[in-house]
Protein backbone atom coordinates (compact mmCIF):
# COMPACT_ATOMS: atom_id res chain seq x y z
CA UNK A 1 0.00 0.00 0.00
CA UNK A 2 1.38 3.79 -0.92
CA UNK A 3 0.38 6.79 0.11
CA UNK A 4 0.45 9.99 -2.33
CA UNK A 5 0.23 12.70 0.85
CA UNK A 6 -0.79 12.94 4.39
CA UNK A 7 -4.36 12.92 4.73
CA UNK A 8 -4.94 10.84 1.25
CA UNK A 9 -6.54 7.87 0.86
CA UNK A 10 -4.89 4.61 0.89
CA UNK A 11 -3.64 3.57 -2.80
CA UNK A 12 -4.09 -0.48 -3.41
CA UNK A 13 -1.56 -1.42 -6.03
CA UNK A 14 -2.74 -5.12 -7.58
CA UNK A 15 -1.92 -7.16 -10.13
CA UNK A 16 -4.28 -8.37 -12.37
CA UNK A 17 -4.17 -11.14 -14.88
CA UNK A 18 -6.41 -11.11 -17.74
CA UNK A 19 -7.23 -13.29 -20.75
CA UNK A 20 -6.13 -11.92 -24.09
CA UNK A 21 -8.56 -10.60 -26.22
CA UNK A 22 -8.08 -13.36 -28.57
CA UNK A 23 -8.33 -16.05 -26.29
CA UNK A 24 -10.27 -19.05 -26.93
CA UNK A 25 -10.99 -19.60 -23.20
CA UNK A 26 -14.12 -21.11 -22.04
CA UNK A 27 -16.15 -19.47 -19.19
CA UNK A 28 -18.91 -20.83 -16.52
CA UNK A 29 -20.87 -18.57 -13.95
CA UNK A 30 -23.21 -19.19 -10.95
CA UNK A 31 -24.67 -17.12 -8.65
CA UNK A 32 -24.41 -18.68 -5.26
CA UNK A 33 -26.93 -18.65 -2.22
CA UNK A 34 -26.13 -19.33 1.28
CA UNK A 35 -27.80 -22.99 2.00
CA UNK A 36 -26.37 -25.70 3.56
CA UNK A 37 -26.24 -27.49 -0.50
CA UNK A 38 -23.62 -25.12 -2.42
CA UNK A 39 -20.97 -25.99 -1.33
CA UNK A 40 -21.39 -29.89 -2.96
CA UNK A 41 -23.59 -28.70 -5.90
CA UNK A 42 -21.14 -26.43 -6.86
CA UNK A 43 -18.62 -29.32 -6.76
CA UNK A 44 -20.67 -31.12 -9.00
CA UNK A 45 -21.05 -28.15 -11.49
CA UNK A 46 -17.28 -27.66 -11.50
CA UNK A 47 -16.39 -31.10 -11.62
CA UNK A 48 -19.22 -31.28 -15.01
CA UNK A 49 -18.24 -28.54 -16.12
CA UNK A 50 -14.21 -29.03 -16.69
CA UNK A 51 -14.99 -32.82 -17.66
CA UNK A 52 -17.52 -30.79 -20.44
CA UNK A 53 -14.01 -28.92 -21.63
CA UNK A 54 -11.87 -32.17 -21.18
CA UNK A 55 -9.70 -31.51 -18.27
CA UNK A 56 -10.96 -33.76 -16.51
CA UNK A 57 -7.76 -35.40 -15.95
CA UNK A 58 -5.83 -34.04 -13.14
CA UNK A 59 -8.21 -31.35 -11.68
CA UNK A 60 -8.78 -32.49 -8.16
CA UNK A 61 -7.11 -30.01 -6.47
CA UNK A 62 -9.60 -26.99 -8.62
CA UNK A 63 -12.60 -28.80 -6.69
CA UNK A 64 -10.77 -29.03 -3.52
CA UNK A 65 -10.24 -25.13 -4.00
CA UNK A 66 -13.27 -24.06 -5.33
CA UNK A 67 -14.91 -25.85 -1.82
CA UNK A 68 -12.75 -23.74 0.57
CA UNK A 69 -13.27 -20.20 -1.64
CA UNK A 70 -17.15 -20.97 -1.74
CA UNK A 71 -17.27 -22.19 1.65
CA UNK A 72 -15.53 -19.13 2.93
CA UNK A 73 -18.34 -16.82 1.05
CA UNK A 74 -21.21 -18.46 2.07
CA UNK A 75 -20.15 -18.29 5.62
CA UNK A 76 -18.93 -14.91 5.78
CA UNK A 77 -21.41 -12.58 2.98
CA UNK A 78 -24.97 -12.64 2.06
CA UNK A 79 -23.96 -14.74 -1.38
CA UNK A 80 -21.29 -14.46 -4.22
CA UNK A 81 -21.13 -15.15 -7.96
CA UNK A 82 -18.23 -17.60 -8.79
CA UNK A 83 -16.81 -17.63 -12.31
CA UNK A 84 -14.70 -20.53 -14.12
CA UNK A 85 -12.59 -20.28 -17.34
CA UNK A 86 -10.10 -22.16 -18.60
CA UNK A 87 -7.62 -21.47 -21.46
CA UNK A 88 -4.43 -23.69 -22.57
CA UNK A 89 -4.29 -25.98 -20.22
CA UNK A 90 -5.11 -23.09 -16.72
CA UNK A 91 -8.19 -23.01 -14.72
CA UNK A 92 -8.94 -19.96 -12.89
CA UNK A 93 -11.84 -19.55 -10.67
CA UNK A 94 -13.35 -16.19 -9.10
CA UNK A 95 -15.62 -15.67 -6.31
CA UNK A 96 -16.94 -12.24 -5.67
CA UNK A 97 -18.92 -11.71 -2.43
CA UNK A 98 -20.65 -8.77 -0.26
CA UNK A 99 -17.69 -9.44 2.73
CA UNK A 100 -14.78 -6.83 2.38
CA UNK A 101 -12.47 -8.83 4.61
CA UNK A 102 -9.33 -10.11 2.57
CA UNK A 103 -8.04 -13.85 3.37
CA UNK A 104 -5.52 -13.56 5.71
CA UNK A 105 -2.99 -16.31 7.57
CA UNK A 106 -4.59 -17.67 10.56
CA UNK A 107 -2.90 -19.40 13.32
CA UNK A 108 -4.68 -22.90 13.50
CA UNK A 109 -4.21 -25.56 16.26
CA UNK A 110 -4.96 -28.83 16.04
CA UNK A 111 -8.46 -29.83 16.20
CA UNK A 112 -9.28 -26.51 15.09
CA UNK A 113 -11.92 -26.97 12.09
CA UNK A 114 -11.21 -23.96 9.72
CA UNK A 115 -8.33 -21.33 9.13
CA UNK A 116 -6.57 -23.50 6.30
CA UNK A 117 -7.91 -22.30 3.02
CA UNK A 118 -4.39 -19.69 3.09
CA UNK A 119 -2.17 -22.43 3.21
CA UNK A 120 -4.28 -24.73 1.17
CA UNK A 121 -4.27 -21.73 -1.58
CA UNK A 122 -0.59 -21.51 -1.29
CA UNK A 123 0.11 -24.94 -1.26
CA UNK A 124 -1.94 -26.04 -4.47
CA UNK A 125 -2.31 -23.18 -6.91
CA UNK A 126 -0.44 -22.16 -9.47
CA UNK A 127 -1.30 -18.31 -8.51
CA UNK A 128 -3.61 -17.01 -5.92
CA UNK A 129 -5.14 -13.48 -5.19
CA UNK A 130 -7.69 -11.15 -3.39
CA UNK A 131 -8.76 -7.65 -4.10
CA UNK A 132 -11.29 -5.53 -2.75
CA UNK A 133 -14.06 -3.79 -4.15
CA UNK A 134 -16.88 -1.16 -3.60
CA UNK A 135 -19.14 -4.19 -3.07
CA UNK A 136 -16.66 -6.49 -1.11
CA UNK A 137 -13.81 -8.54 -2.68
CA UNK A 138 -12.64 -11.17 -5.14
CA UNK A 139 -10.89 -14.31 -4.49
CA UNK A 140 -9.38 -16.14 -7.32
CA UNK A 141 -6.72 -19.01 -8.18
CA UNK A 142 -5.40 -20.11 -10.73
CA UNK A 143 -4.45 -24.24 -11.38
CA UNK A 144 -2.73 -25.95 -14.49
CA UNK A 145 -5.18 -28.53 -15.32
CA UNK A 146 -3.81 -30.70 -18.42
CA UNK A 147 -6.12 -32.33 -20.24
CA UNK A 148 -6.08 -36.46 -19.30
CA UNK A 149 -3.64 -38.71 -21.02
CA UNK A 150 -4.86 -40.57 -23.56
CA UNK A 151 -3.02 -44.45 -23.02
CA UNK A 152 -2.90 -46.68 -25.59
CA UNK A 153 -4.68 -49.48 -25.84
CA UNK A 154 -2.91 -52.51 -23.73
CA UNK A 155 -2.76 -55.76 -25.97
CA UNK A 156 -3.14 -58.88 -24.82
CA UNK A 157 -0.28 -61.45 -24.87
CA UNK A 158 -1.39 -64.36 -23.60
CA UNK A 159 -1.52 -67.76 -25.24
CA UNK A 160 -4.52 -68.50 -24.71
Amino acid sequence: MTMAHAGARPQVRMTARLWPAHTSAQRASWVLFPEPTTVPKTRRRVRRKLADWGLSGDCDIVELLVSEVVTNAMRHSWGAVMSLSADRGRVRCEVQDTNPGLPEVQEVHEGDEGGRGVYLMQALSTSWGSHPLATGKVVWFEVVCEPPATHPAKEDRSDG
